[in-house]
């Protein structure tokens, strides 16, 4: 996946590795399951991908992999 077009319009590219537009995360159950010396490999398999936008800051998050539809988030400033 080299690209991801952005409901923005921004091109957000994957090609660099590391990206810095991706982030990986798992959650504290699946985290939990590992103890003492980790796999790194397993672990990074076990991660869900998120692609953040570098101009709007919408995230893309990959729960389901990577080949399936994302989940888009949008980003909301804080009232005050």
């Amino acid at each position: 996946m080299p690209k991801i077009l952005c409901e923005c319009d921004e091109v957000i590219r994957l090609h660099d590795i590391p990206s810095p537009n991706v982030l990986m995360m798992i959650s504290d159950e699946e985290y939990d399951e590992f103890s003492g010396l980790i796999d790194a490999e397993e672990l990074y398999m076990r991660m869900k991908m998120i692609v953040k936008c570098p101009s709007c800051k919408r995230l893309y998050f990959f729960s389901k992999g990577i080949e399936s539809p994302a989940e888009i988030y949008t980003f909301e400033r804080l009232r005050e």
